[in-house]
């Protein structure tokens, strides 16, 4: 892999797990990427959801126009509890973009204001580099955790320690996002949260903060905008200018619809916008049963 691929690969890469979109996640880099207070993930009453639902959303991503891959994500729910698959490909583009592939599984039960994961397991590929992570949590806190390769060692990474891999959830998990009731669901409360995101190498937290209303083809028509602010807190190299411009980044928004009639929003669109163009996450079907 070139130089240039490479730091592209990094940052958008990164770039999309700090949008919450396992899409990115997945493909991994091998560094993989506040107006409310932060969410513990067993913090409150759970709000009511469908006996049984389904969801399933497919993503095309692109940059600058160009389209560079696609994704699934399809979730389903029984009860409190869910089972989340992201899978999805890029495809090579000059020196930019490698070919990848991959697949992320999350499994967990729903907390107020967010999903709370038990497991979490991750494959990827992309050229001669492959992501493996397996997570096993218990009540927010990670039990089991491995992770190959792992990070390498320099002076500057920001060492993760026991404190940072307890009250965490996983970047799929992190995509179906419970608010307090179906009302909450269609208006700026879905944007009242800060994700503490963990990915099996780094730790840090995704403040959402609402800016508007859209109208959206999918779900009950309507997405709830918010922006996007990333603070890196471990696993990180502290002097890496990507974590510096994507903590800085004012441009990075998600728009987030609602799950059927559920107390519960998905992402329907997310955008980072880069020195070098803008990324762009769309979905292309919605279905929710």
């Amino acid at each position: 892999m070139t130089p240039t691929k490479h730091r592209f690969q990094s940052r958008v890469l990164k770039g999309g797990a700090a949008m919450a979109l396992g899409l990115a996640t997945y493909l991994g880099s091998l560094q993989a990427v506040d107006q409310t207070a932060h969410v513990s993930p067993m913090a409150g009453p759970q709000p009511a959801h469908a006996a049984a639902s389904s969801l399933r959303i497919t993503y095309a991503a692109r940059l600058a126009g160009i389209r560079i891959g696609t994704g699934v994500l399809s979730a389903n729910m029984d009860g409190g509890r869910y089972t989340a698959t992201i899978s999805a490909q890029t495809s090579s583009v000059g020196r930019l973009v490698s070919q990848g592939q991959g697949e992320a599984v999350a499994r967990g039960v729903f907390g107020r204001t967010v999903a709370v994961p038990v497991s979490y397991d991750l494959s990827a590929s992309e050229e001669d580099l492959t992501n493996v992570v397996r997570m096993r949590l218990s009540r927010g806190d990670i039990s089991e955790l491995s992770a190959e390769p792992q990070l390498s060692e320099h002076p500057n990474r920001v060492a993760v320690r026991a404190q940072h891999r307890r009250d965490v959830v996983d970047p799929v998990s992190a995509l179906l996002m419970p608010v307090p009731n179906a009302e909450a669901a269609r208006g700026p409360a879905a944007c009242g949260r800060t994700l503490p995101l963990f990915d099996g190498r780094q730790r840090y937290d995704i403040a959402m903060t609402f800016v508007r209303m859209e109208d959206v083809q999918f779900g009950n028509g309507q997405a709830a905008v918010c922006r996007l602010s990333y603070r890196p807190i471990a696993g990180h190299r502290s002097n890496r200018r990507v974590n510096q411009d994507l903590a800085q980044n004012p441009n990075m928004f998600v728009w987030l619809s609602q799950v059927g009639d559920q107390a519960l929003v998905a992402p329907v669109r997310m955008e980072i916008g880069l020195d070098f163009g803008t990324l762009s996450i769309q979905a292309l079907e919605f279905a929710a049963q």
